[in-house]
């Protein structure tokens, strides 16, 4: 079963995230000498990722940055340097303050295509599962949408299409269709924004030693309540993916954010 902790607010999820997530770093470097850590994008992070750069605030001084890779869980189609970019969100508010080498800074290429932005991201977590034994990632950091998206795995996603060997993502047209494979990223289409996103699979999402699902305000309480609580319905809800991890699985929620969950427990 998934960890479950419950703050009072936004600014206290932010706190308690920022303390497991360098503790979860601090350990795997202390074992391993280099941590991986994949973000999220969104309006959820950015007290958290402002926390963690502040040098006043604990957590700065604890993490070797110099040990530590940055992947991301999916980006949108757009460049580095535009607004909504997840990359651009990271860099803003926190990376560009820590000594984090560039080349242990892994973006998808949101400037590409996301088909062809996707196959490379694939390529790259391919590659990076044949050096490193164990997980691929030792945190994953996600948000959950209102619609109960992680990622970029939106209801009725392709990806979610189980099959033996994974599912192929779709293609553009003029594009020779990928063989149905155990993928780690694609490029996929959201219909219902009218945007293709690059993304984790399924597949790549769950190969973590802990995911750490940070959520604040009422507007995530019922995708939270369907994710944690809710009757299986995966293509409705892409977050009961999660309960494939049982208790890998850490959600970090506030109150507001937890109101329809069942017999939740309070920090």
């Amino acid at each position: 079963m998934a960890r479950l902790t419950i703050v009072g607010d936004k600014v206290a999820m932010s706190e308690t995230a920022a303390e497991r997530i360098t503790s979860l770093i601090e350990s795997a470097i202390a074992t391993r000498g280099l941590a991986a850590l994949s973000l999220t994008g969104g309006d959820t992070p950015d007290l958290l990722y402002q926390f963690l750069a502040d040098p006043s605030r604990p957590w700065h001084a604890r993490i070797e940055w110099e040990h530590l890779h940055l992947f991301w869980g999916d980006e949108r189609e757009v460049p580095p340097d535009h607004p909504q970019s997840n990359f651009g969100l990271a860099r803003r508010l926190w990376t560009q303050y820590v000594a984090v080498p560039d080349t242990q800074v892994h973006r998808m290429r949101g400037e590409l295509p996301a088909s062809d932005a996707g196959r490379l991201y694939d390529a790259v977590l391919r590659a990076r599962r044949d050096r490193v034994a164990g997980a691929l990632f030792d945190v994953m950091l996600l948000g959950i949408g209102a619609n109960a998206h992680i990622a970029s795995i939106f209801p009725d996603s392709p990806l979610l299409v189980r099959g033996p060997k994974g599912s192929a993502p779709p293609v553009r047209s003029g594009e020779d269709p990928p063989g149905p494979r155990d993928q780690l990223a694609a490029g996929v289409p959201v219909p219902e924004l009218n945007q293709w996103r690059i993304t984790l699979t399924p597949v790549a999402l769950l190969d973590s030693a802990v995911i750490i699902v940070i959520a604040a305000g009422a507007s995530k309480a019922d995708a939270i309540a369907a994710a944690i609580d809710g009757p299986a319905d995966t293509a409705r809800y892409p977050a009961q993916l999660l309960r494939d991890a049982g208790e890998r699985v850490e959600w970090i929620i506030d109150s507001a954010a937890a109101a329809r969950l069942r017999d939740a427990p309070r920090a």
